[in-house]
């Protein structure tokens, strides 16, 4: 599923709507003059953040198409595929070849090769990859892969143009739109389950798991179990009460909670366990 424009939903009445939903008191402020159902709340968190992934999908598409990707030759790629990367969210630009080398518009030719990472033969296969998690060969960063195949004049596979967006700086554009308040916490995690967004750049790409917080794994183990739905569950000493649901676009869960008495500080930079994966 594509489309190639979304509008961008600045959601500040969002500690309010969730408060009405989840049994909160809501407090009316010059700032809101309303309160939104939190539904469309959790609804603008997806789609600003599916949005920003599938505007990325669809201008690869496009450039995909053009003489210079369908050339093949980084030369004739990169300058083109740089104004692609500009108009998009801040992630590693690549175009890779069949065999799994390949090159970025921000560091050129690369040492590594793609041709392991799981992706890549199904986009060599045809099939457009949104939202797969991993860490970059390139710059050792959590990134969701957003993979395009290139056709050339014999409609056969010719090459892949990637971009591995980086989370915290998707995170981070999220959490700036939605302008949330201290009450309010968000986050997204795929299948295995790792966190992709949050707004504590601390536990992105963590495997909630490994944290040793029976609650918390308990209430992720609830919501993998289900499209759509509140839970309760009880970290670093805090309750919470979130709404969440699940996207066919990324396949990820997205989580916006309520901490009634403030959520704490973010713990820190980004901490990726050794021995994960690369681009």
């Amino acid at each position: 599923m594509t489309f190639t424009t979304f509008t961008t939903f600045r959601a500040a009445a969002l500690a309010t709507c969730l408060h009405v939903v989840l049994g909160g008191a809501a407090h009316a402020t010059q700032e809101r003059p309303f309160a939104v159902d939190g539904e469309v709340a959790l609804a603008a968190f997806i789609a600003l953040s599916d949005g920003h992934l599938i505007k990325v999908a669809d201008s690869l598409h496009i450039f995909a198409q053009g003489e210079a990707a369908r050339s093949a030759a980084w030369g004739r790629i990169k300058d083109p595929y740089a104004d692609v990367a500009e108009r998009n969210v801040s992630a590693l630009n690549w175009f890779a070849l069949p065999d799994g080398a390949y090159w970025s518009v921000q560091e050129g030719k690369a040492e590594g090769n793609l041709a392991e990472r799981s992706y890549f033969p199904r986009v060599l296969a045809g099939e457009t990859i949104i939202g797969e998690l991993v860490v970059s060969k390139a710059t050792g960063k959590p990134v969701a892969i957003v993979a395009v195949p290139v056709m050339g004049d014999d409609e056969a596979v010719v090459g892949v143009l990637g971009a591995s967006v980086y989370l915290d700086r998707l995170s981070d554009l999220i959490r700036e739109q939605m302008s949330l308040d201290e009450s309010t916490v968000f986050y997204s995690f795929d299948r295995a389950p790792l966190v992709a967004l949050d707004w504590d750049p601390g536990l992105i790409f963590l495997d909630p798991r490994r944290l040793g917080e029976p609650d918390l794994i308990r209430a992720f183990e609830e919501m993998l179990a289900a499209d759509e739905g509140v839970v309760n569950y009880t970290f670093r000493g805090r309750e919470r009460t979130a709404i969440f649901r699940h996207s066919p676009v990324t396949d990820w869960w997205y989580v916006l909670g309520v901490v009634p008495q403030g959520r704490e500080a973010p713990s820190g930079e980004i901490s990726v366990p050794a021995g994960s994966g690369g681009d």
